[in-house]
Parts: structure tokens; sequence; C-alpha cells
């Protein structure tokens, strides 16, 4: 008997967009709190901005109305309009953790298909490094309310003219 394999430590999901590489790539790192789903949020308070700093080495972070800042991850690779990686930092308890060998990625390629059309590649990868846990972590962000739905609302902002 062949042995099983193990359960990959990635979600991956491939949507298309009816806009500009540009845009799209825009839309995703720039404009985020104007399509991320408000019930997704780490801090006390529900954030007023999502933020992703354009640069590799930059913050991912929310900030709530009051200024306060809840950190999600780092910038790792920031190629404007085709790649971005960032750290994600959310435990499995969803807590930020300052620990980068803890941290799982999230990394981003658009793709253009034309004028008029992008391809994205998403991966979310590496879950396995937030140790204990993680494979319940893999199971929520994999969740039809994780990144299925978080990535529909990405593809309704970016097709809005």
């Amino acid at each position: 008997m062949a042995p099983e394999a193990a359960p990959s430590a990635a979600v991956k999901r491939t949507i298309h967009v009816n806009v500009p590489v540009e845009k799209a790539f825009h839309v995703f790192t720039q404009r985020m709190a104007a399509w991320w789903p408000a019930t997704h949020h780490i801090a006390k308070e529900p954030f007023t901005e999502i933020i992703v700093e354009p640069r590799a080495g930059g913050r991912w972070y929310e900030r709530d109305a009051k200024g306060n800042d809840c950190d999600w991850g780092r910038v790792v690779v920031w190629e404007p309009p085709h790649k971005v990686i960032a750290t994600w930092q959310l435990q499995p308890d969803w807590k930020f953790s300052p620990d980068l060998s803890r941290a799982s990625e999230v990394a981003l390629e658009f793709i253009a298909e034309g004028p008029e059309a992008t391809r994205l590649e998403f991966e979310h990868r590496h879950l396995e490094r937030h140790g204990a846990g993680w494979q319940e972590l893999r199971k929520g962000v994999d969740a039809p309310g994780g990144w299925t739905a978080v990535l529909a609302k990405y593809v309704e902002a970016a097709n809005t003219k």
C-alpha cells in the first residue's frame, strides 16, 4: 500500500478580474479596506484602514478609528504591478506574533492576460510554521468564510469601474 500524501500546508486560489494588471495590483495592495470583510479584524475595534506599506520591509496592518494599529505581517517582496509577498504573523489564536520563524506567507502574482484581464495566483503557504494548531488555522483560512470569501470581495471591488 502506498503511503498517503501529507496534507498540503498551503491554500491556493486562482482568480480572474476584468481590469488591467496595474489596477488589479493597486486595488489589492492600496485599497484593501474598501473590500476586506469588516468582520475579519483582529483588533478590539473594527478597522477603518488596512495598510500595506509599498516596499519590501513595509508593514501590513489594520488601523481603527482611534488610530490604534494592529500588525498582521511584513512585506517581503514588492514588485508592482506583478508580485507581492507578505508574512502572515497571525497565529492559530488570531494574535500577532513578532516571531518570523512562526510566520506563514501570503504570495500574490498578478499576470496580465490582456489589456483588461488579469489572473491572480494566490497562495497562503508555509502554514506549518505556525506550530501547534496550524492545521486548524489552515482549515479556517481555507473555509468558505476564509480566503474564498475575502478574494470574492476583492474581485467585486476590482471589477467595479
